[in-house]
């Protein structure tokens, strides 16, 4: 089975509202369906039946399974969070904690995406899994992204190490707030904030 990989998305201007409303379903139906079940536990007859529609009508909007999950991980989840990491390439005077903050503000109001995205990574542990490769590349490609951008940091840090301490310690949060959803993503956040880059260091830095 081929495997994904990360790449840029792109909409289809021309995609009637009845149309795209039925694919809206589809993929809402699909991410829910892959943070409960994930890939393997998912099936596209499982899918028609709860947005109404026939297997075959589910093919024809997204093509196969596999297509729908390269919808999920490219398009629905890495959409949001690409562009800030993005955007901060562009900031005059970067600072890395307030992208931290813009990307966990984005996440907690989508638990639902953020469920498919941390059952789905750990099920692709599995070589054979055809996201094995997206879950692979995606973390240096986060990293590389990041190091693109000229942070203003402490004299000392190095940032690389600190990135990657920093996505690490935010997929792991975010398993315990899925753990635990009534508390808030945002303050659990800001107690990581505070141990990665502690006062007086970090004084006018974050």
């Amino acid at each position: 089975m081929p495997h994904l990989s990360r790449q840029s998305s792109s909409s289809d201007s021309t995609v009637n509202p009845t149309r795209e409303d039925s694919r809206s379903a589809i993929l809402n139906a699909a991410v829910n369906s892959f943070g409960e079940r994930g890939y393997y536990g998912t099936s596209l007859q499982k899918i028609a039946n709860t947005v109404g529609m026939t297997k075959a009508g589910i093919l024809h909007h997204i093509g196969s399974k596999e297509g729908l999950l390269d919808i999920g991980l490219n398009e629905i989840y890495d959409d949001g969070t690409d562009t800030v990491i993005n955007h901060y390439t562009q900031v005059e005077r970067p600072l890395i904690a307030q992208m931290w903050r813009e990307v966990v503000a984005i996440n907690a109001q989508r638990p639902e995406q953020v469920h498919m995205f941390s059952t789905l990574d750990a099920e692709s542990i599995d070589p054979k899994h055809p996201a094995h490769d997206y879950f692979r590349d995606r973390d240096q490609h986060t990293i590389d992204v990041a190091l693109q951008t000229k942070w203003v940091v402490p004299e000392g840090i190095n940032i690389e190490h600190l990135i990657q301490a920093g996505f690490s310690m935010m997929d792991g949060i975010q398993l315990r707030w899925l753990r635990c959803p009534e508390r808030n993503l945002n303050d659990m956040w800001a107690e990581c904030e505070s141990e990665l880059m502690p006062m007086p260091l970090w004084e006018g830095y974050r």
